[in-house]
């Protein structure tokens, strides 16, 4: 229970009373609490117990101050979903729990029922996992407290390198949108508190999670996850082993009511074209909004569809570009190809905005040497309000320098930039999309499967970063055929690239110039001439603002 809640109790129930306020309610927060240290407390939540411990007649109940959600039986999957602590909607939701487990369960879940769907009560809809709570037009959030190991470099679990198995999922309309692995072991039958915040934004929401202290995720961004009220459950899983679950001080506040976000102009540029060895590439002259001040967000969304034969089964890297009116291209999207599969991402393309207006010209590009996908790009336009207005993107530095070679050394394609920037230019970033590619014999297996550092300098400042990415295990397009679980240099199968983002505006001095470089750090290849020559793929921008 949290004593900084100001407000009295929200009784719920999911009885035929009504649920009561207490005349002290603020009129812009809503607020349930309960600490679960009453059997009464048992009367607040719609229970569901699916599996071989009904044989025992276990449920979801109070037992010993908390809620009793999973009892281990395997083969078991329970939930109890509480009532609607809101009528109205809002743009902040939190929640605070602590959360009991201990390994031999799957997991756990907490979904944001949409009152809508599912009603302002009752049971929580069937769930086959709780610990990835993937369920349409609901976000959810998975503690997944099992994903073993295997040496299997195509089939079974992607934890090859036998990394921690507690891990943290993001969900939104019957997707996973993101994994991680937790810093804090959350299966020691510890009560651990779990801090939830969603805020809803144009164009998506701001989600933020943290556990006993520890940020798991900090203002992550969730393309088109539209504000919607809701009401929570949790639930959680045994399989061929099992644990317990428990939850306690479990505290809803739903603040700051809102009236629904005006909705977007949504455009499609390459509706279902086929991308395969006939077809590399699919462009369209794309009629965009004439001006696009009004919007805070554009969402791009790509989606891959299984042609009529059959995907292709290897990884390909692509690319989503945009047109200047000189016919300068700017790369919005790169992504890799998953092995043999398809799937939908959203990306926020907000930054593009100064090029993503008016007529231009889109194009889709992959260079797959056989089947392939259908492919879908659409643009939606949310109206609302942004702290700053992308004014001009600039191409830094555009192309494949082998690396590791002195005699074409990457320094001469990395050569330095000087920006002059006029006086209405308020903000600035850096952002760089790169990839490494190539493989064996090359020393270290460069590439793709090498970690190589790199250094911005922007006015004197230095930021150090290594591009390697490790999480391709968690990846939310699994499984895959192929190596799809290795770590790779700044990519994954199956996945759109992110970028490495660099704030400059602190650094924009009096004599408004930036003067950018970008240094790999030392790496030579012996076995140059053996095969392909390493290279990092690059698409490094700098992205100027106005202040809106």
């Amino acid at each position: 229970m949290l004593s900084s809640f100001i407000l009295a109790l929200l009784t719920v129930v999911c009885l035929p009373a009504p649920a009561t306020l207490s005349d002290e309610k603020s009129p812009s927060e809503y607020s349930f609490d309960c600490s679960f240290d009453s059997e009464k407390d048992a009367s607040f939540f719609a229970q569901t117990a699916k599996g071989d411990g009904t044989h025992y007649k276990s449920k979801p109940k109070v037992q010993n101050g908390s809620l009793y959600l999973l009892e281990s039986w395997w083969r078991f999957a329970t939930s109890a979903a509480f009532k609607a602590p809101a009528d109205k909607l809002t743009r902040v939701v939190e929640a605070r729990f602590k959360l009991i487990m201990n390994t031999g369960t799957e997991g756990a879940g907490f979904v944001w029922l949409d009152v809508e769907k599912y009603g302002d009560s009752g049971e929580a809809p069937e769930i086959k996992a709780w610990e990835a709570p993937s369920l349409p037009g609901c976000f959810g959030v998975g503690f997944d407290a099992s994903n073993p190991p295997s040496r299997d470099p195509f089939r079974g679990s992607g934890n090859i390198y036998d990394r921690p198995q507690h891990e943290v999922s993001l969900h939104w309309d019957g997707m996973e949108i993101v994994k991680k692995t937790t810093p804090r072991d959350f299966r020691d039958e510890k009560p651990h508190a779990v801090l939830m915040k969603v805020e809803f934004v144009p164009g998506g929401a701001d989600v933020s999670l943290s556990i006993d202290g520890e940020a798991i995720f900090e203002k992550y961004f969730i393309p088109s996850l539209i504000a919607y009220r809701g009401r929570p459950a949790f639930g959680a899983r045994n399989a061929e082993t099992a644990g317990d679950v428990q939850i306690d001080d479990l505290s809803i506040v739903c603040r700051e009511p809102i009236e629904p976000f005006e909705p977007p102009v949504e455009i499609v540029a390459i509706d279902r074209k086929i991308n395969d060895k006939k077809h590399p590439s699919n462009e369209a002259t794309v009629k965009f909004p004439a001006r696009t001040e009004r919007f805070g967000r554009i969402v791009c969304t790509l989606r891959l569809d299984k042609p009529e034969t059959r995907f292709d089964p290897w990884d390909r890297t692509a690319t989503i570009c945009v047109f200047g009116d000189d016919g300068e291209s700017f790369e919005i999207i790169r992504y890799i190809t998953p092995y043999h599969n398809g799937h939908m991402w959203k990306v926020d393309v907000t930054d593009f905005a100064p090029l993503l207006k008016g007529k231009r010209k889109i194009e889709q590009a992959c260079g797959t040497q056989g089947e392939g996908w259908v492919v879908t790009v659409a643009f939606a336009f949310y109206p609302g309000k942004a702290e700053r207005q992308a004014c001009r993107v600039i191409n830094l530095w555009s192309g494949s320098p082998e690396i590791g070679n002195p005699d074409k050394p990457a320094s001469d394609f990395y050569k330095p930039q000087e920006i002059k920037l006029d006086k209405s230019i308020t903000h600035a970033r850096f952002r760089a999309v790169v990839t490494g590619h190539g493989m064996s014999p090359n020393t270290n297996n460069a590439a793709e499967f090498m970690p190589l550092g790199r250094t911005l300098t922007v006015n004197g400042a230095s930021f150090h970063n290594v591009l390697w990415k490790t999480d391709n295990y968690l990846n939310p397009c699994r499984p895959q055929g192929g190596t799809w679980k290795y770590d790779r240099a700044g990519w994954a199968p199956g996945d759109v690239v992110r970028p490495w983002e660099v704030e400059l505006t602190h650094l924009i001095g009096d004599d408004r110039k930036l003067k950018i470089g970008y240094v790999l750090d030392e790496y030579v290849n012996e076995a140059r001439g053996k095969t392909w020559s390493p290279f990092h793929k690059t698409e490094a921008h700098l992205v100027l603002y106005r202040a809106k």
